[in-house]
């Protein structure tokens, strides 16, 4: 297993343009994977699971399956298009039953491949391309001020990406403080 070297940075407004290339390089091996599940954890972060599915490492969760790359979304407004149509959008999403219809439509991206994974550098928006023309896209409130990452990928080679808060980007081995 190769591990790279830790990666840090913000990006500076005026030369972000680089977000938008290295993220590819980095997330590279993840395109052509398919999502294995989608589940929400606590404070409903949406966590997407691609990849081979194995047990949890920790005895008390190793009834709980978990891909071999995981993503994760916490604070972030979250939206679902199909075939260009916006099928939800959590940020609109107000009362318990609209949030668990949303739950419901996000799950139609499981055993999709992505197909791609884009960066816009100015809005930090994520877009995950999935086969039969479906799209998971966050936008990040580069605004917010709780101090938690817009959206993490924990990969295969034992590296978590984060990306946020603001344009706070890093990519380092999980067993880092």
């Amino acid at each position: 297993m190769t591990v790279a070297p830790v990666l840090k940075t913000t990006i500076d407004s005026r030369n972000n343009h680089n977000l938008e290339k290295i993220i590819p390089v980095i997330t590279q091996a993840l395109i052509g994977e398919i999502c294995q599940q989608v589940s929400f954890s606590y404070g409903d972060e949406l966590k997407l699971h691609f990849g081979e599915m194995t047990p949890c490492k920790h005895p008390k969760l190793a009834h709980l399956l978990r891909g071999s790359w995981r993503f994760g979304a916490r604070a972030t407004p979250w939206m679902v298009k199909h075939q260009g149509q916006i099928l939800v959008v959590t940020s609109e999403a107000d009362t318990d039953e609209q949030i668990a219809i949303a739950k419901e439509i996000v799950k139609q991206l499981e055993h999709k491949k992505l197909i791609d994974l884009t960066v816009e550098a100015e809005t930090i928006r994520l877009t995950l391309s999935f086969e039969d023309g479906y799209q998971l896209i966050l936008d990040p409130d580069l605004e917010d001020d709780s101090g938690l990452a817009h959206w993490e990928l924990f990969m295969p080679t034992e590296q978590v990406l984060a990306i946020g808060p603001g344009y706070f980007w890093s990519c380092k081995s999980i067993h880092e403080p």
